[in-house]
């Protein structure tokens, strides 16, 4: 099999050439559900597992391998064990759902990152969760691209475009119908042979139903919504990688119920370019922008060249940010001792 076809380049063979003399081979993860990894290769497809070194040396679970990852893999007697994870060179995560401060990887080594919000009305669509979906992909490597979907279940498509080009910080906007098929051709200048693009967005979007009409059959099951708040269903289960006729790479993946950041405050420059720009241009570079004399950002809001929602959510997630990184460097601390605590352990059993 033709690694090409499922996204390997030049730039994946010299982040693997460490790996060659181990005698590992090179597989990408297209398939995962609960540490199971389908995984292809030049050799075929194998159901594999990461191995015991690896379990006792990676430092969390981002560290782990998920869909669109390039692995190293020992295979012997059809037996495959991930050994390495290949550099990644993208990767679209957020931080872990609950009161873990930890950070897990959505999908990796994408080109193009769809952020698909339904029309339909309900919590589907608003500027701030495109904020706060263009704060992570900006920070992702990826190229976002903004997809406002069910095109068919909005009479105001117009006005909601406006609102989302106001805070689309340069992303690209489509409106589609996945039951129409509006949109969707213009959709083609991104499936390019050896591209790979992951859909997200909220569960009931109609991620699925977009991934089934780019493909021109049925792969993938498609739900309904609640009828009592328009909040869609889980209707992926699994991440999965999937390879169109023209050689373009779709990844579809369980909806998401909330987005919540990861990262530093630095991730927001990208989705946030205009506060930047008026920060420069503050009295004092370490302006709060609370209420200080020559406060660049508080004099654009008085004259309403910047909206007071977007400066709050602005705020809002500035916040979060500047918890979750203090957080993050004290587990990471304590992450480092239990890794090196568990590679001697390792070692030891190793003697035995």
């Amino acid at each position: 099999m033709n690694l090409e076809k499922w996204g390997w380049n030049s730039l994946f063979d010299e982040k693997f050439l460490k790996y060659k003399e181990q005698n590992l081979v090179p597989g990408r993860i297209v398939r995962e559900s609960r540490h199971i990894y389908g995984v292809e290769t030049e050799r075929g497809h194998y159901r594999a597992r990461v191995s015991g070194h690896y379990m006792y040396t990676a430092l969390n679970r981002s560290d782990f391998p998920t869909i669109g990852d390039w692995v190293a893999l020992r295979i012997e007697n059809n037996d495959a064990l991930i050994e390495k994870l290949v550099e990644r060179k993208s990767a679209f995560s957020r931080k872990r759902a609950g009161i873990e401060i930890e950070e897990q990887i959505i999908a990796a080594n994408i080109d193009y990152l769809f952020l698909v919000f339904g029309l339909d009305g309900g919590r589907n669509f608003s500027a701030g969760a495109l904020e706060r979906f263009l704060t992570r992909s900006w920070d992702s490597g990826a190229t976002p691209v903004i997809i406002l979907n069910k095109s068919d279940l909005c009479s105001n498509t117009q006005d909601l475009l406006l609102e989302a080009q106001a805070v689309s910080a340069g992303a690209e906007i489509y409106i589609t119908s996945a039951v129409t098929g509006d949109g969707l051709e213009a959709l083609n200048r991104y499936l390019q042979k050896g591209k790979t693009i992951a859909f997200t967005g909220f569960s009931g979007v109609g991620k699925s139903a977009l991934i089934n009409r780019l493909c021109g059959v049925d792969l993938l099951k498609t739900g309904t919504l609640r009828e009592s708040d328009l909040k869609g269903r889980h209707t992926t289960t699994m991440k999965e990688l999937i390879c169109l006729e023209n050689g373009a790479i779709l990844i579809d993946s369980p909806g998401i119920k909330e987005l919540q950041l990861w990262g530093s405050e630095d991730s927001l420059s990208g989705s946030f370019e205009e506060i930047a720009a008026l920060a420069e241009n503050c009295r004092f570079s370490d302006c709060s922008h609370g209420g200080e004399p020559g406060c660049a950002v508080q004099e654009a809001l008085a004259t309403g060249e910047l909206e007071h929602r977007r400066f709050e959510n602005y705020l809002d997630m500035k916040r979060e940010l500047r918890y979750l990184e203090t957080k993050h460097d004290a587990r990471a601390a304590l992450e480092e001792k239990a890794k090196w605590k568990n590679i001697a352990k390792f070692q030891k059993s190793l003697k035995k």
